[in-house]
């Protein structure tokens, strides 16, 4: 968690950096728009790294802050307790267990986008809160071939095999890239952070995400 702390921090702190520096500079006025719609994808990095998809929408409520919806995929953010978890049952069976962590997500929350530029560039800060779908499946080998865990007498628990809704919360930053006036590119990293709930599993961890992604938007509704 620290690791992905310092990278979020650092990128917060350079972001207002930049913005801070690029007072001076004035928007772009052929920005009329106050409506955007996104859809992304990217890469999720962590001791587990695979892909993600998702889409964005935000809406211009005063200045430069705007209130986001964003929702998309995870397709694997494994962690070293689920690892750890599923060793455990493994080594108890003379198996070996192989584990994988799903996320489904949503947050909604605030962005600040600064009215200035970098260049051709808009940064901007976001925040975000709202819940995940966390499905675990979890699979045991014997010899090399799978096999049903209740050939072993085991069954799993909820904490290696099926869908948990947890809390979820959001923290990132990027810059856009218009073209064409409506259209843009986007880059960004996200934090996001699911929450335990030991309620339903017991000795649960929260578990930590990194999103490295790019989307392709369009802006919508001029301003009056």
């Amino acid at each position: 968690m620290k690791r992905f702390a310092r990278v979020v921090s650092c990128v917060a702190v350079c972001l207002l950096f930049v913005s801070a520096r690029g007072q001076a500079q004035t928007q772009d006025p052929s920005d009329t728009s106050r409506f955007y719609v996104e859809f992304t994808g990217g890469a999720t990095l962590g001791h587990k790294s695979s892909g993600s998809v998702g889409g964005e929408i935000g809406y211009q409520v005063t200045g430069p802050y705007f209130v986001f919806f964003e929702g998309g995929h995870m397709a694997n953010v494994g962690t070293t307790d689920l690892d750890a978890r599923a060793k455990t049952i493994g080594d108890a069976v003379g198996a070996t267990a192989s584990a994988s962590l799903k996320i489904n997500y949503f947050d909604a929350g605030i962005r600040y986008n600064p009215k200035v530029m970098l260049s051709v560039l808009h940064p901007y800060l976001a925040l975000g809160f709202g819940a995940a779908a966390v499905k675990v499946q979890t699979s045991l080998a014997v010899n090399g071939t799978v096999v049903p865990p209740e050939s072993l007498g085991v069954q799993f628990g909820s904490d290696l095999n099926g869908t948990t809704t947890k809390g979820f919360m959001m923290i990132g930053g990027g810059v856009n890239y218009p073209f064409a006036k409506r259209y843009f590119v986007d880059g960004s990293i996200r934090y996001g952070r699911v929450f335990a709930r030991t309620s339903a599993i017991e000795n649960d961890t929260g578990i930590n995400t990194l999103r490295v992604q790019f989307g392709l938007g369009v802006r919508l509704w001029d301003r009056p």
